[in-house]
């Protein structure tokens, strides 16, 4: 009862404050009605109800922001310049089309030229007028020609050998045409003996096994005509 007695009783305001008085809203729920539906677009009404005015005049005052440009400064002696000059000149060069400039070569000039030298005759990459279709074509000079023919070379594939069981297919170095030819006619050779080794062996095992199945099969049918 002590706890009870100890409370305030609370009353109910009879009068408006001041500031209320001066805070009443304009609109009502009863003139709102026809905007009681949401609006998919901002009308004027949205754009008041969320306008900041003292937040517009601080924006205001302070106007667009200029963001200055980055600009990072190089020493003209720096390694990192030197490499990106560079990296221009050989985009350029690759855009321009598959020719060599300056003692460079494209990857696929030189895929092209090796593939070339595959698919000649023997002796036909010492003939002279041979090399100088290749130096004109692919502008190189007889030195770099040559290093590159004597330690450069794409693969030629091979087909899958019979006895591997993951179906692999070797790369190897070819210098001509007949050279390509000669190495897959290798393997097919080589192949075809497997083959038909295992065909004598299946043969071998039939015949071994056929004597037995006779036995086998005399055994029963003796079996079967004393029990009549």
């Amino acid at each position: 009862m002590g706890a009870q007695t100890s409370k305030v009783a609370r009353k109910l305001p009879t009068k408006a404050r001041p500031e209320t008085l001066s805070n009443v809203p304009k609109e009502s729920p009863a003139t709102l009605g026809s905007m009681s539906s949401a609006s998919e677009s901002k009308n004027e009404f949205i754009e008041e109800d969320s306008m900041d005015p003292h937040l517009a005049e601080n924006l205001r005052s302070l106007g667009p922001v200029t963001i200055p440009p980055t600009i990072t400064k190089m020493r003209p002696s720096d390694t990192m310049l030197g490499i990106i000059h560079k990296r221009h000149q050989e985009e350029k060069r690759e855009i321009k089309g598959l020719t060599v400039s300056d003692g460079l070569i494209s990857i696929d000039s030189l895929f092209t030229l090796l593939e070339q030298r595959k698919r000649l005759n023997p002796g036909e990459i010492e003939q002279p007028e041979i090399r100088q279709a290749m130096m004109k074509k692919y502008e190189l000079d007889e030195a770099t020609l040559s290093t590159l023919l004597k330690y450069y070379n794409t693969m030629a594939i091979m087909p899958p050998a019979i006895d591997d069981k993951e179906e692999r297919r070797n790369g190897v170095w070819v210098n001509d045409k007949v050279d390509w030819e000669s190495k897959v006619k290798q393997v097919d050779e080589r192949n075809s003996r497997i083959k038909k080794a295992r065909q004598e062996a299946m043969k071998d095992n039939n015949r071994a096994t056929q004597p037995k199945l006779k036995e086998q099969e005399q055994k029963l049918k003796d079996l079967f005509d004393e029990d009549y």
